[in-house]
């Protein structure tokens, strides 16, 4: 098997070609931000194998997949990590499974909240993006069914998360071991560099694209220029895995991932007073575009981290400047 992988001698990240279909750890790049930034501009993506503690991950899971139970997702009376869904189903597009009581509870537990900032995943965001990176206050639960039931998923078709921000990353969580077999998101390195994407399901790994055996504590990290999917849920249980987002503060911000329905940031009356909780920025500038599920602008607009030819204005809305921030929006609710 031929294999030309990047050299590590020096941390210099050279461009990627790999001949077979197993994610690249990256593991001996933690603590060099510029390496781990030279292995995005090459691929397009960061693996770290066990970044976060397992038993960690895995109770994240566990509740959150409790919460699900308990409104009906899967059968009563069994361990909800290995539980069959019942029908019928509750959700299978973001905007449904908002309104769903079990996806709710899981949005409101701290746990699932508290990942970006109190695990090593804070410390890699940093390395990679530096003191400007901030979380997006909008933590992403995905939740997939088996193919066999909802043959045709959202996350399964091949796509970019390119919205309107041009330097937005993407860190995959699974909350515990996703095998293949159970649908881990693949990704297509060098996808990057370019904006032709033919969205089709992503029935089996294709020539060029990459996956692994997930293992709870692993961690990808992805920017929005990358093209992926999820492979179909083979097993008959349900997938569960958090996206957590990330971007630079001094670039426009999508407005749905920041601020909720009442007019204040997202999560600050439930846990802005909690010792983990981070506030965006104050005159964070923001966008209508670039929420969940809203349509690709490409090409995009110049990235600092990867190199794509073109670029697109997008026109954007400033934060005024006399919008209280989270803390004191939570001290008046």
């Amino acid at each position: 098997m031929s294999l030309t992988a990047p050299s590590r001698i020096g941390r210099n990240v050279a461009s990627v070609r790999f001949t077979h279909h197993e994610l690249l750890d990256s593991h001996d790049l933690l603590g060099d931000g510029a390496a781990l930034r030279r292995q995005i501009a090459a691929d397009g993506y960061v693996f770290i194998r066990q970044l976060l503690s397992p038993e960690t991950v895995r109770a994240v899971g566990t509740a959150g997949l409790a919460c699900l139970q308990g409104a009906g997702w899967v059968a009563p009376g069994r361990d909800p990590v290995v539980a069959p869904p019942l029908l019928p189903i509750r959700a299978v597009r973001m905007r449904d499974a908002f309104g769903d009581p079990g996806y709710q509870g899981i949005l409101a537990a701290p746990g699932f909240n508290s990942i970006p900032f109190v695990s090593p995943l804070a410390d890699l965001m940093a390395q990679l993006l530096g003191p400007m990176g901030f979380c997006y206050p909008l933590k992403i639960p995905r939740v997939v069914y088996p193919a066999a039931i909802v043959p045709r998923q959202p996350g399964n078709f091949v796509h970019k998360d390119y919205g309107a921000v041009q330097d937005m990353f993407t860190c995959w969580v699974p909350f515990g071991d996703v095998p293949r077999s159970l649908g881990g998101l693949a990704v297509r390195p060098g996808s990057h560099h370019r904006a032709r994407v033919r969205p089709r399901p992503l029935n089996h790994l294709e020539p060029g694209w990459v996956t692994t055996d997930y293992r709870a504590g692993d961690v990808l990290v992805f920017h929005c220029l990358t093209t992926h999917a999820a492979l179909p849920n083979r097993e008959e249980r349900l997938r569960f895995s958090g996206e957590y987002r990330w971007q630079l503060a001094d670039q426009p911000a999508p407005l749905r991932m920041v601020i909720g329905p009442s007019g204040r940031e997202i999560g600050s009356r439930l846990f802005g007073r909690s010792d983990w909780w981070h506030s965006v920025s104050t005159g964070l500038t923001l966008i209508d575009r670039g929420g969940i599920e809203d349509g690709p602008v490409l090409p995009a607009a110049p990235s600092r981290f990867v190199a794509f030819p073109r670029s697109v204005n997008t026109p954007t809305r400033s934060l005024p400047r006399n919008r209280p921030t989270a803390p004191e929006q939570h001290r008046r609710s």
